[in-house]
């Protein structure tokens, strides 16, 4: 029997304007409108199909990532035969937010739609805005004026091409983009309203604020408005209109009262609650950057938060199966080095990644010193007795050397030497904090903040159980994979070589789109054709090319905001592309001409400023 709120049977939506593969594993489908976008996610959602990773919706696309290459067809054909979705999968969440209209831009607003000030609050909150889709930073949505069809009235507006029209809300962003923007701003730029979920740059005009909280980590799901939540805002007299400061104080208290439920709540949810593990390395040094990475936490893109995770995953890999963990658990990340760590207890470690020397300068004199040289030191377990002291030596070529512990690192505990100024009421030398999780993850997001934050001298890490892993092996496998051994190969060959001997030339293979077709063939030929270099503002978020611009063809420069995968090769209008890496923003506005391989994306996670990168077709 039919449930009264199902589909008809053979109610289907409309396939998609247009499909262009977005790398490796992913699909970008085109829709006409937003309304349709969301009835296409709602109904994905209810398949729920058990490939796909993660399903991102954007103004007029929706991104799919499968698990590999192989799932394409699948996520194609599954696009093409979507039925639409029963009303209780189509009908989003309703929220009511409160805002205190008296923000800095609100008569220039005002101005600029031809109301008055009271006019435009009231337009503002008489009409039903929807979450259309998630980015900028965890928790912002972008929020689309007017009621969103459900599936059948989108079946019908895709017959009849009338789409969803609304109100003239177009508000140019600032000429001159505030340097910070405080949590709860309420904003309008470009069709959209967005609320800010902390203090952060940003160009859009603001209206208002508000104390909801749009973003947090112990709540299912962490964001307030996922896409397709409708919003209704509500006016409120502001008592006394609390300087930036003020505000900011009080939201700290406010965040401190709630820690301890919090915690509770997470530690409830953790598969192995920091409680059961135990100290194992204390960090002396940390070096330039020390990060905690695992395999990140991929299927929230709709809400703005990207996978992040180790930079060069082939890395991870082998360095956790060096140990006997499972090929995702948590390591370190160092960036040059080098870096210092004691060991607290009998423990058994492993480093991969960039080559280099690795020391251990032992505490029984019997013993002695253990100094292996770069080839000596890869992917091989190493024992360490208390008090034993480890120096990852910095990378002899490359960037990043990640270290695993056996057990897998489960947190991280912080020991608080002075307080400070800004430090909330009772903290005392001395105290100490434990980080763990935060959305499953222990991934450092270097773009929004999410994770334990980096190492510092005096941290302890914390790790799982040993009990029930796999044996040490005498040597973690190599690269694996044809195309990872190719691009290594190409690589290092002496005709792949730049001049400098310090500055290696790599050879990344790419996969063209899902833009190529709006930038032209000749963009795509000059990034083939073209010796780029790695410039020194590269990181995780990012990896930044010199060379000659790519050209841009006139209206190509940027486009509604869609979602990006790693490995995105985006074009802004300079010409210059830049490289996402695991900590990107997960929409973006400027087109993307192609998509590294993972491979390819573990060779660039070395690619030290100055290095020379070329790029080459994957098929």
């Amino acid at each position: 029997m039919t449930s009264p709120s199902a589909p008809s049977e053979g109610t289907r939506l409309a396939a998609p304007r247009a499909v262009h593969r977005a790398g490796e594993s992913a699909l970008l489908a085109e829709y006409p409108d937003t309304a349709s976008v969301l009835a296409a996610a709602a109904a994905v959602q209810a398949l729920d199909p058990p490939h796909l990773v993660d399903l991102v919706p954007a103004e007029t696309t929706l991104l799919l990532s499968g698990t590999a290459a192989r799932d394409l067809d699948s996520l194609r054909a599954l696009l093409d035969h979507l039925p639409a979705p029963g009303e209780e999968q189509s009908a989003g969440t309703e929220r009511s937010i409160g805002v205190v209209y008296d923000g800095e831009d609100l008569t220039e607003v005002a101005e600029l739609l031809g109301l008055s000030p009271d006019a435009l609050i009231a337009a503002h909150t008489g009409a039903t805005w929807t979450a259309a889709f998630g980015g900028f930073a965890p928790g912002f949505a972008y929020l689309v004026p007017g009621d969103v069809p459900d599936a059948s009235d989108v079946v019908s507006a895709q017959t009849d091409g009338s789409g969803s029209p609304g109100p003239p809300w177009d508000v140019p962003r600032r000429a001159e983009p505030r340097t910070a923007v405080p949590a709860g701003a309420v904003g309008l730029a470009a069709r959209y309203c967005g609320i800010y979920p902390r203090s952060s740059p940003g160009g859009w005009q603001l209206i208002g604020r508000t104390e909801a909280e749009l973003f947090d980590t112990a709540r299912t799901p962490p964001a307030l408005l996922t896409p397709g939540t409708r919003v209704r805002f509500t006016a409120q007299r502001a008592v006394s209109r609390l300087s930036a400061t003020t505000s900011a104080l009080a939201r700290a208290r406010s965040e401190a009262a709630a820690v301890p439920s919090r915690l509770a709540r997470r530690r409830g949810a953790r598969a192995v609650p920091l409680e059961d593990a135990r100290p194992a390395l204390e960090v002396l040094a940390p070096g330039q950057l020390l990060l905690l990475q695992d395999g990140g936490r991929a299927g929230q893109g709709a809400i703005g938060v990207s996978a992040s995770g180790a930079f060069d995953r082939g890395a991870l890999v082998r360095a956790d199966v060096a140990v006997g963990n499972s090929p995702r658990a948590a390591v370190l990340e160092s960036l040059w080095g080098p870096v210092r760590l004691r060991a607290l207890v009998p423990t058994v470690v492993a480093v991969s990644g960039a080559p280099g020397t690795l020391t251990v300068h032992r505490t029984d004199p019997e013993v002695g010193e253990l100094e292996l040289e770069p080839a000596e030191a890869q992917d091989h377990a190493i024992a360490l007795d208390p008090q034993d002291v480890l120096v990852i030596g910095p990378p002899a070529e490359g960037l990043r050397r990640l270290l695993a512990i056996r057990g897998g690192v489960r947190g991280v505990r912080r020991t608080t030497a002075d307080p400070g100024p800004g430090a909330s009421a009772g903290a005392s030398p001395g105290a100490s904090t434990e980080s763990g999780a935060v959305l499953g993850s222990l991934s450092r997001d270097t773009l929004s903040g999410l994770g334990p934050a980096p190492l510092e001298a005096g941290d302890v890490l914390l790790i799982g159980p040993v009990h029930g892993l796999d044996a040490v092996p005498d040597r973690a496998p190599g690269p694996t994979g044809a195309e990872r051994e190719s691009e290594q190969e190409h690589a290092s060959g002496a005709d792949e070589r730049s001049p400098s001997a310090e500055a290696p030339s790599l050879r990344i293979r790419v996969h063209a789109g899902p833009r190529d077709e709006l930038l032209g063939s000749e963009a795509l030929d000059a990034l083939t054709s073209t010796q780029w270099t790695v410039r020194g503002d590269s990181d995780r978020i990012g990896v930044r090319l010199d060379g000659p611009a790519l050209p841009v063809p006139e209206g190509a420069g940027s486009l509604p905001s869609e979602a990006t995968v790693p490995g995105a090769i985006q074009v802004p209008p300079s010409g210059l592309p830049v490289v996402f890496g695991p900590d990107h923003p997960s929409t973006g506005g400027y087109p993307v001409l192609a998509v590294v391989t993972r491979a390819g994306l573990d060779l660039l996670a070395q690619a030290a400023p100055g290095s020379t990168v070329r790029f080459v077709p994957a098929d």
